[in-house]
């Protein structure tokens, strides 16, 4: 019998991340993106099958090396919830077991008086796939909430003087209540690479105290007439606000370059 390593550990990845991925949808725990590397260990762990060990076979080591699966993908970790989620993965892999066993009645003969072993198997195939589309399109769909989500905290700046009007994205923090101390006026973040034309005298500048965990400082800003900002399924609005600078970039995948105070909404 020819056994292909390869394909051994490409097939038990996907059935472990399938697994995992259905533990936590049915629990609703939230889940690390070192859910794959889990599934990468429990694909290497089939591997001691090529070995004469009986205790890397053992039921106490499957159930450790569950265990640490389980460690590995959950955002946050007690005992109660680890116990519950290996519960979970157990009987789920149980389930699918028993499941992909009784396919394999349809496709070899069995009888009571002989022993049962399976020689043609085409069906599994077909279950990999429909493991690899719940995956896929259970990714898709997560990013697809998020960026919805993100969407609805995602407003539009107008800023402008006499020489030059811009528009940006911007993101309203919910968690940020930043405001200039002496007029009590929200604040508006913006990437300074959006604010070259716009100067200001050393006189018209506002000095921000801010603290956030780990860091504290001040901020340099300037207060502009001109400011609009407008929401989803939203007329422009005009608000006065204190526009402060930034030197590093807000977003990775540039959906926004400016950071809104609650306090501008």
């Amino acid at each position: 019998m020819i056994v292909y390593v390869d394909m051994i550990l490409i097939e038990n990845f996907i059935v472990n991340l399938f697994l995992l991925l259905i533990t936590f949808k049915v629990l609703r725990y939230r889940y690390y993106k070192s859910i794959y590397l889990s599934a990468i260990i429990g694909s290497l762990y089939t591997l001691v099958l090529f070995y004469d060990n009986k205790v890397l076979v053992s039921i106490p080591f499957k159930i450790m090396v569950a265990i640490l699966m389980i460690i590995i993908s959950l955002k946050s970790i007690n005992v109660l919830k680890t116990i519950k989620s290996v519960l979970s993965f157990i009987i789920s892999s149980f389930i699918l077991c028993g499941l992909t066993f009784s396919f394999s009645f349809l496709e070899n003969y069995y009888s009571i008086f002989n022993s049962y072993s399976i020689n043609n198997y085409s069906i599994k195939y077909l279950i990999i796939a429909l493991m690899c589309f719940y995956i896929v399109s259970l990714r898709v769909a997560d990013y697809i909430k998020d960026r919805a989500k993100v969407s609805n905290f995602i407003y539009d700046i107008e800023v402008s003087n006499e020489k030059k009007t811009i528009f940006i994205k911007g993101l309203l923090d919910t968690g940020n209540a930043l405001t200039e101390p002496v007029t009590n006026l929200p604040c508006i973040i913006v990437e300074k690479d959006f604010l070259e034309e716009f100067s200001t005298k050393n006189s018209e500048e506002f000095t921000i105290p801010f603290k956030t965990i780990g860091e504290e400082g001040n901020l340099k800003g300037f207060k502009i007439k001109d400011v609009k900002i407008r929401g989803a399924d939203m007329e422009w609005k005009i608000v006065d606000v204190v526009i402060c600078k930034c030197k590093n970039k807000l977003s990775k995948e540039n959906e926004f370059n400016a950071l809104l105070s609650r306090g501008v909404i």
